[in-house]
C-alpha cells in the first residue's frame, strides 16, 4: 500500500484526503504527516491552511522529526529554510548527520541572528572549519565572532590532523619512496622573475639578505630544506598561508597536492594558485576537480586564462565564462590558440543566440 504522501503528491488523492492532509489529521507517523505538510504549503488550493497547520505543530513532534536520521534528506531541508524561528529544531537539524552538508552552508551565510544563534548551539556546526567561516561572513554574525573565531581555529585544527594522517596513510608508498628527495621549487616559465628560487641561490653563494622580509622567506625555505617529504606534507595541511604559498610550488606532486587538501586554504589563495605558473600541472587539474572552489568564479577564470592550465582541464571550462570574458580570452596570446579559438567560437555562438533572442 503507497504512502499517503506518495498519493498526495502523484495527484491521485481525493479532496476529502486533501484536506485532511492540510488540517494534520491523517493516521500516519508524524515524519509523513510534516512531510505532506511541507508538500502542500506550496498548494494553490491548500496551502494556506497547511502552513498554519505547520505553524502550530507541536514543537517537540518537529523536533524529533528534524533529529531523525531516516527522515527523507528533502524534508530536512524544507524544514531548515521553513523553522529559522523555531531554534530547538534547527538545532537538531544541524546535529542530524543525514542533513546534508551543502544544505547548512547554503544558509550559514543568510541566516538571521536567531538561527545563526541556534546553528552555534550545534556540536556539529563547531566542528566544520567550511561551516564557521561562511558564518563569519555573515554580517548578523558581528557579535559572536569572536566566539566563531575561536571555535573556527580549534575545528582548522582537528580537521587538518585528520587530513593530514589521511592523506600520509593513502600515500603512504609514495611517501616512502621519497623520503630522501631534497626540497625544491618548481621553476617559472622561461623570462619571468623568481624571486623566492633568487633568493634561494644567493644563500648557496653565502650572501644574506639585508631585507627583513626576504630573512623571513629565507629562513622559511631553510626549514623546508631541512624536511623529508611526510613533514612538508604535514606542513602543507596543517601549516600557514605564507607556508602554503610556498610549499604548493614543490617538486614533490605529493607536497603541493596536500596543500589543496588543507581545510584552512581559503578562497582567495585558491584563486592565488590557480593563476600561478610555477606550479605542476596536476595542481591546476586537481583545483579545476574541486567542486566548492570551482563554485567561485574567479578561480575558474584564472584556471582558463593561466597558460600552464592543461588543455583539455581548460577548453570545457569555457563555457562557462561571462561573455566579456570569452572575448578577453580569445584575443590572449599568452594562452594556447586552441583555447582562443573555442573561446572565440563560443562567443559567436552566444552573441548571435543574444541577437536573435
Amino acid at each position: 500500500m503507497p504512502r499517503m504522501a506518495d498519493v498526495i503528491r502523484d495527484g491521485s488523492a481525493p479532496p476529502s484526503l486533501m484536506r485532511r492532509g492540510a488540517q494534520g489529521s491523517l493516521s500516519v507517523p508524524a515524519a509523513e504527516a510534516v512531510e505532506i505538510l511541507l508538500m502542500m504549503a506550496a498548494d494553490h488550493d491548500y496551502g494556506a491552511e497547511a502552513e498554519q497547520t505547520l505553524a502550530n505543530w507541536d514543537e517537540a513532534s518537529l523536533v524529533a522529526v528534524a533529529g531523525d536520521a531516516n527522515t527523507p534528506v528533502e524534508v530536512l531541508a524544507e524544514l531548515l529554510q521553513r523553522m529559522s524561528s523555531r531554534a530547538p529544531v534547527v538545532e537538531a537539524l544541524c546535529e542530524n548527520p543525514a542533513m546534508p552538508w551543502g544544505e547548512l552552508e547554503g544558509i550559514a551565510s543568510r541566516a538571521d541572528e536567531n538561527m545563526l544563534q541556534a546553528m552555534m548551539n550545534s556540536a556539529r556546526v563547531r566542528s566544520s572549519s567550511r561551516l564557521l567561516d561562511l558564518m563569519m561572513a555573515n554580517s548578523a554574525s558581528a557579535s559572536h565572532r569572536p566566539r566563531l573565531t575561536q571555535w573556527l581555529s580549534s575545528a582548522e585544527g582537528k580537521e587538518a590532523d585528520e587530513v593530514a594522517a589521511h592523506f600520509l596513510a593513502r600515500h603512504a608508498d609514495d611517501v616512502h619512496r621519497e623520503s630522501g628527495f631534497a626540497f625544491e621549487l618548481v621553476p617559472p616559465p622561461d623570462g619571468e622573475e623568481d624571486p623566492l628560487g633568487t633568493l634561494m641561490t644567493r644563500a648557496k653563494r653565502g650572501d644574506q639578505p639585508d631585507n627583513p622580509e626576504d630573512c623571513a622567506q629565507l629562513s622559511l625555505l631553510q626549514r623546508l630544506a631541512r624536511m623529508r617529504t611526510g613533514e612538508r606534507i604535514k606542513l602543507a595541511v596543517k601549516g600557514s598561508r605564507e607556508e602554503r604559498m610556498v610549499l604548493i610550488r614543490d617538486r614533490s606532486k605529493l607536497v603541493s597536492l596536500a596543500v589543496l587538501e588543507s581545510p584552512k586554504v581559503s578562497e582567495q589563495e585558491m584563486e592565488s594558485f590557480a593563476a600561478m605558473k610555477n606550479i605542476q600541472e596536476s595542481v591546476l587539474r586537481s583545483i579545476a576537480g574541486k567542486r566548492n572552489y570551482m563554485k567561485n568564479y574567479n578561480v575558474l577564470r584564472a584556471l582558463v586564462n593561466n597558460p600552464k592550465t592543461p588543455l583539455d582541464t581548460a577548453l570545457p571550462l569555457i563555457q562557462h565564462l561571462l561573455l566579456k570574458d570569452q572575448r578577453a580570452l580569445a584575443i590572449n596570446k599568452n594562452v594556447n590558440e586552441t583555447l582562443r579559438k573555442m573561446a572565440l567560437r563560443i562567443w559567436r555562438m552566444k552573441t548571435e543566440r543574444k541577437k536573435d533572442d
